[in-house]
C-alpha cells in the first residue's frame, strides 16, 4: 500500500505518530505500507476517512486520488468554495498564508511559491 506512505508523507506524519493516531503499532504500520500485511476492512475505512480518499486508491486500484467533500467540515467547504473563486496568483497567496500559519519556514514557503511561479 504504498499510497499510504506517500499519503502519510503528504500529511507530514512520523509512523510513531500516525499509528498513535489509528491506535496500533508502528511495526503495523509499516507492515501495511510495505504491503506485508492487509488491514482489516475497518482499517481502511478509517484510513480513507482520515485522508479523504477512496479505499481504491489506498489500495492502489485507482491512480488519482480523489478527495471527498464529505471528509470535510462545513468551514472546510466553504474555504474551498471560496478558493475556487480565486485566479491563479491569489490562490498561492492563499497557500502561502496557510503554510505560515502551520510554522512552514519562511524559505520552504517562498521556494514553494517560486517553483510554482515556474510551472
Amino acid at each position: 500500500m504504498e499510497n499510504l506512505k506517500i499519503l502519510r508523507e503528504e500529511h507530514k506524519l512520523t509512523q510513531r505518530d500516525f499509528a498513535q493516531k489509528l491506535g496500533i503499532s508502528k511495526t503495523t504500520l509499516c507492515y501495511y505500507e510495505q504491503g506485508k500485511v492487509s488491514p482489516s476492512t475497518e482499517m481502511l475505512v478509517k484510513l480513507a476517512k482520515f485522508f479523504g480518499c477512496s479505499v481504491d486508491y489506498l489500495l492502489g486500484y485507482q491512480t488519482k486520488n480523489v478527495l471527498y467533500l464529505d471528509s470535510f467540515t462545513e468551514d472546510q467547504k466553504e474555504l474551498i468554495r471560496l478558493v475556487q473563486t480565486l485566479d491563479e496568483r491569489k490562490v498561492l497567496k492563499v497557500i502561502g498564508y496557510i503554510e505560515r500559519l502551520n510554522d512552514t519556514p519562511i524559505e520552504e514557503v517562498l521556494w514553494k511559491m517560486n517553483k510554482r511561479e515556474e510551472e
